[in-house]
């Protein structure tokens, strides 16, 4: 018996897209958003990022990260490709790829400790991240109390979509932490339960 290949009915073409409520609070917490890691065009009319990288920008591996960021990783799994020394995705299943998520997240991390950027909001609708980044837990999390409504771009345009349990991390500054957490508190605690 044959064993169908599942890869068939994905698309290359669908983007998922933070809801206007998600940016409005990121934007409240945040002050506005400088840059937007993961995005494109049409994600950034909703976003509205001073900057942004579309996936032929490769901000993952290719650029520098700065100011206020917004991240939302796109989907898929990753794996370190050594030639090329670079992060790549993939389409392949295997104990030793890495949930996209959670590769976004360690740069982002990564960035925020180098004060490469101010500060961040990441989101993310991949409920395995409390097990793939622990390190989540080192900031103020939000976890919504109801599943949140994103935007789905596709070829036939930008529609509505439910997705799964998600969280939202705060990546503070540095020389504000009391105050910009106590923000984030303020705004995050009437979308769901802080662990701040």
């Amino acid at each position: 018996m044959a064993i169908p290949d599942i890869r068939k009915g994905l698309r290359e073409d669908l983007e998922l897209i933070s809801s206007w409520d998600f940016i409005t609070s990121a934007n409240e917490v945040m002050g506005n958003i400088d840059l937007d890691v993961a995005s494109s065009k049409v994600a950034n009319e909703y976003v509205q990022a001073d900057k942004f990288f579309t996936p032929s920008d490769d901000g993952l591996n290719c650029q520098d990260w700065f100011g206020k960021v917004y991240l939302f990783p796109p989907a898929g799994a990753y794996f370190w490709d050594k030639k090329q020394d670079k992060w790549k995705k993939t389409r392949g299943s295997s104990p030793s790829l890495r949930s996209s998520h959670a590769v976004w997240f360690s740069k982002l991390y990564k960035s925020w400790l180098d004060n490469d950027i101010e500060q961040a909001i990441y989101f993310s609708n991949c409920p395995d991240m409390i097990r793939y980044e622990q390190k989540i837990f080192d900031f103020p999390v939000c976890i919504p109390r109801t599943v949140p409504m994103l935007l789905k771009n596709t070829a036939e345009g930008v529609s509505n979509h439910k997705t799964c349990t998600s969280v939202i991390v705060y990546l503070q500054p540095k020389w504000d932490c009391g105050q910009a957490t106590q923000r984030f508190i303020d705004v995050y605690s009437e979308k769901g339960r802080v662990l701040a």
